[in-house]
């Protein structure tokens, strides 16, 4: 089973960057770089991680983040923010909307790589959390005095 990475930024460099760290790290990168396209992906699709940018044009990060978190198969996957607003309010607008990280530009890819590594920790804890096995039990019922086995 492979892993899956969502990058949403309106810069292509930065997608390309990401795209490149993320695969490094055997992860198959699907990069947008237009916003709208985003919502149906994630209402579509499980990711093991989704990087956003903070600031871009409708829906921006901190949109896509609240309907990632308001989604059943991503409301769990570890969303990264990407952004050169350094304000503290801008983070912690982020991380009150669902964000789990805040990754700052310019994107150094060590730092990128690090965070990624981090990450997929998150990500096999959910997977070993959702495997399926197959399991074979014998069952005892009773309904008033009748035994049912199955």
């Amino acid at each position: 089973m492979y892993r899956r990475a969502l990058v949403v930024d309106d810069e292509q460099a930065i997608c390309d960057l990401i795209q490149k760290v993320l695969l490094s790290a055997g992860l198959e990168a699907l990069t947008l770089t237009r916003s709208a396209e985003a919502p149906g992906l994630l209402e579509e699709g499980k990711f093991d991680v989704v990087f956003l940018d903070l600031h871009m044009p409708p829906p921006d990060g901190i949109e896509l983040a609240r309907q990632m978190r308001r989604t059943e198969s991503n409301r769990v996957t570890p969303i990264i923010l990407i952004s050169d607003d350094q304000r503290p309010s801008a983070m912690s607008m982020g991380f009150e909307e669902g964000a789990n990280f805040f990754l700052y530009k310019p994107i150094d890819r060590d730092r990128l790589l690090k965070l990624v590594r981090a990450t997929q920790g998150a990500m096999e804890n959910d997977r070993r959390r959702t495997r399926r096995v197959p399991l074979q039990s014998r069952v005892q019922l009773r309904f008033g005095r009748e035994d049912f086995e199955g």
